[in-house]
């Protein structure tokens, strides 16, 4: 006795076995990707080297560069531990500028570059806010209302300026606040 199978008998058993797997293939697709939601990395690079802003902004695309975020291994590395001041683009974001005042109204500051981190000259203004500077580059932050604490402990609105000698001025809104020992 022979066995026949109808044609349609295979394309059948072959839609069972092929729909499970096919959803099984979709579901898979909305895993995060690699790192993504994860805190605090397994493993970071290594630390970034300070140098002068002529040097970390030594490129040849000046239009694209916006300081970049910190972190407290990198903020230590320039200011030490104490108190400071940050800048952040986002009340939760990690901060583009930190700064330390170590006398009346004179300190330093540090911010990242394409990387690198660059230590800049630091000075509370009369307004509110800070004015910070090193050869080729200067930063300002001022709050978005000039009424109040102007080295505050909570989150503040803020503007942040970025300028460059070399023709590139560029604005920011974010938050600022400052910590005591």
């Amino acid at each position: 006795m022979q066995l026949h199978m109808h044609r349609s008998g295979f394309r059948s058993l072959a839609w069972k076995l092929l729909t499970p797997l096919a959803a099984l293939l979709l579901t898979a697709c909305g895993d995060p990707a690699p790192g993504e939601g994860v805190k605090k990395p397994l493993m970071s690079g290594p630390t970034p080297e300070v140098v002068s802003a002529r040097e970390a902004v030594g490129t040849p695309d000046i239009p694209t560069i916006d300081p970049q975020t910190l972190d407290a291994a990198e903020i230590d590395k320039v200011l030490g531990a104490g108190p400071r001041c940050i800048f952040a683009y986002t009340a939760e974001s990690a901060p583009v500028v930190a700064l330390e005042l170590t006398g009346d109204k004179a300190g330093q500051g540090v911010m990242k570059v394409h990387g690198r981190l660059v230590k800049l000259a630091a000075q509370r203004a009369e307004a509110g806010g800070f004015a910070l500077s090193t050869d080729g580059m200067s930063v300002s932050i001022k709050p978005a209302e000039i009424a109040g604490d102007p080295m505050p402990a909570k989150l503040t609105e803020a503007d942040m300026v970025f300028e460059l000698e070399q023709g590139l001025r560029v604005g920011y809104r974010g938050w600022y606040r400052c910590t005591t020992p």
